[in-house]
């Protein structure tokens, strides 16, 4: 096998569509992964309104659609002490065709994105799991692995870590810390039946928990339950039984559930958050939950992915037409540095939900606000949604406004 310009670890939407991208500025590019296609990835299963912009932006929309995605309009949002509202996506420009939302599971989704890329030219190793990088005078020149064929190299001028929250690659960078604060667990089960959510998901707030349900088609609903690592932790039973337990604090989606039954087994993940001191070094870079991960209730990860393979293609291409094909520090922090510029205001979202969702008093305010406030409503959800940008909801939410609401609104029976 010819030596490729850049080689992608990590064959998610992440490495997927970058190798896609590269292919169309004919960039030679080898893609690796652990897995053997299609399989199964702990997910939400949910796309958000900004990422379907972004698959459509790349020309990548009519072919998740085209694989059984469903559409989404909105969001039910519960709080602590059961009050609830309804929020839909709303229209950036008036008369806009309303955006929505996909569901699809990760099978799916990842085995398209692949598919997608190796029909543009990509060559794809399965069941390649990276083990280390190779180094040459301080820089990434490779990776090397276990493969079908027991230990393998490969070399390459450009490596690209898009292996998700595990990274070997950040790892080896020497790149990978845990969040300090925010150590968090996720629980997915699938249901099958008729289950009482067609076009709408929705969001439960416990105390110190959350849970989601998203639905996949029309029999099949995705329920992700987000609690704190040491709850999971210190669960001395079987997985299935804590899930059990911990589905009863939400007793809007019990009912959604309805007379459905649990298909399959419960998937856990965590702890979830962690960051990278870079998302660039040594000739390598980070994109995709690699680059870093805070918490999947905004459900941005794909979208996440997505952005980070547009700058990494960008980067790339322009570095090899002007003739630096092994990236030079100075680009490498021009990267890092775009990457981060382009998920702080996102970042900032999540630690301001993440509080709420942390007080149930304050969870059960916010939505007793929202409540009456449709047009607030559709806001905050086109922000969560990543259709509008967090500054949109400059004031709404301040701490000031929160005090003089629950002065009025918390006096309520």
């Amino acid at each position: 096998m010819a030596q490729p310009l850049v080689i992608i670890v990590g064959a998610g939407p992440a490495g997927s569509v970058l190798a896609g991208l590269l292919a169309r500025h004919d960039v030679d590019t080898l893609l690796l992964d652990k897995a053997a296609f299609p399989r199964q990835k702990t997910c939400g299963d949910y796309l958000s309104p900004g990422t379907v912009r972004l698959l459509d932006q790349l020309g990548l929309l009519t072919l998740v659609c085209e694989a059984g995605a469903q559409r989404l309009w909105g969001m039910t949002v519960a709080s602590p002490d059961g009050t609830t509202f309804r929020a839909k996506f709303p229209a950036i420009v008036e008369g806009q065709a309303s955006p929505f939302a996909l569901s699809i599971s990760r099978a799916t989704l990842d085995s398209v994105l692949l598919k997608w890329a190796q029909r543009s030219g990509v060559r794809c190793v399965e069941g390649f799991r990276v083990t280390d990088l190779i180094w040459e005078n301080g820089q990434v020149r490779g990776v090397a692995g276990i493969g079908s064929k027991g230990r393998e190299t490969y070399r390459g001028r450009i490596v690209v870590g898009a292996d998700g929250r595990d990274s070997v690659v950040a790892r080896r960078l020497g790149l990978h810390r845990p969040h300090p604060t925010l150590h968090r667990t996720a629980l997915v089960a699938h249901y099958e039946g008729a289950a009482k959510l067609i076009d709408y998901g929705l969001i439960s707030v416990g105390v110190r928990s959350y849970c989601i349900l998203n639905p996949i088609g029309k029999r099949l609903v995705n329920a992700c339950i987000v609690a704190d690592h040491g709850v999971v932790r210190g669960w001395k039973g079987h997985v299935e039984e804590l899930f059990d337990v911990m589905l009863q604090e939400f007793p809007l989606a019990v009912r959604t559930l309805g007379d459905t039954q649990r298909s399959g087994p419960i998937r856990c993940l965590g702890p979830l958050a962690f960051h990278t001191g870079r998302s660039a070094k040594a000739g390598a870079l980070l994109i995709g939950d690699a680059a870093g991960f805070y918490d999947p209730f905004t459900g941005e990860g794909v979208g996440h992915a997505l952005s980070g393979s547009q700058l990494a293609a960008r980067e790339i291409t322009s570095a090899l037409t002007e003739g630096d094909g092994y990236l030079a520090e100075s680009r490498l922090m021009r990267f890092d540095r775009q990457q981060r510029a382009a998920f702080k205001s996102r970042k900032r979202l999540g630690v301001t939900l993440q509080t709420v969702i942390r007080h149930p008093l304050t969870a059960n305010l916010v939505v007793r606000f929202l409540r009456g406030r449709q047009s607030f409503a559709d806001l905050l959800l086109g922000v969560v949604g990543d259709l509008l940008p967090p500054s949109a909801l400059t004031g709404i939410l301040h701490p000031a406004l929160l005090l003089k609401i629950s002065g009025k609104d918390l006096k309520r029976p």
